[in-house]
């Protein structure tokens, strides 16, 4: 079974200049696609959702290898359902030469899909605090920025928020959760419950997290 480690693995080059300073944070966020990638990315949430609207969800486009995404989507009257997915292949091909040449995006693929349920109110808690931390750490009104490798795409309730992946504070502790989220759904389902409180600790500390610095 792939780990999700890497959802939270340390990045070593650091936040380029125009990053938001959030306390001693930086974060390179922003509202929306960053330019030249929305095609891209909307390719690869279809993919992944098709017609389905997740309530949360994170996309991951690599600078190489498989494009991956997490989503929470309502039920109806009970558990959520929690839904990890990764390409097969990569969608962003560029191929050279030829009248065929240049950008194709191959999604005409079946992605690897882990579908489990997952109690609504830890669901509920994570769009709602999600929101708030995302809302918190990204510059009031700012639009994603230009990125060259690597963008995360991040979508609650509607509203989307991308860039670079965040290496410290609530961002990190995002990362932390949607990694927990993708080992519970890779994982036994004896587990899930341990996870499921992992997340919620994960969560008490978002909060205190998110209190502090708005202080």
């Amino acid at each position: 079974m792939r780990k999700a480690a890497f959802l939270i693995a340390a990045v070593a080059l650091a936040a380029p200049a125009s990053a938001f300073a959030w306390g001693s944070c930086s974060v390179n966020l922003g509202q929306g696609w960053p330019p030249a990638v929305g095609n891209y990315g909307g390719a690869v949430e279809k993919l992944f959702d098709g017609a389905a609207t997740p309530a949360l969800s994170l996309v991951t486009l690599p600078a190489r290898g498989l494009e991956t995404g997490v989503a929470l989507l309502p039920g109806k009257g009970g558990d959520w359902t929690l839904r990890y997915s990764r390409a097969q292949e990569r969608v962003y091909q560029w191929v050279e030469g030829g009248a065929r040449g240049g950008l194709q995006l191959r999604t005409e693929q079946t992605p690897e899909t882990f579908e489990i349920p997952i109690p609504a109110a830890l669901a509920q808690r994570l769009v709602r605090d999600w929101g708030k931390a995302l809302g918190q750490i990204s510059p009031n009104g700012a639009t994603a920025p230009v990125m060259d490798g690597e963008v995360l795409s991040f979508v609650v309730d509607g509203v989307r928020y991308s860039g670079a992946r965040p290496t410290c504070g609530a961002g990190e502790l995002l990362l932390q959760q949607a990694a927990l989220l993708i080992e519970a759904s890779e994982g036994k389902e004896k587990k899930r419950d341990k996870r499921w409180n992992e997340i919620e600790s994960s969560l008490d500390e978002l909060q205190q997290t998110l209190a502090g610095t708005a202080g």
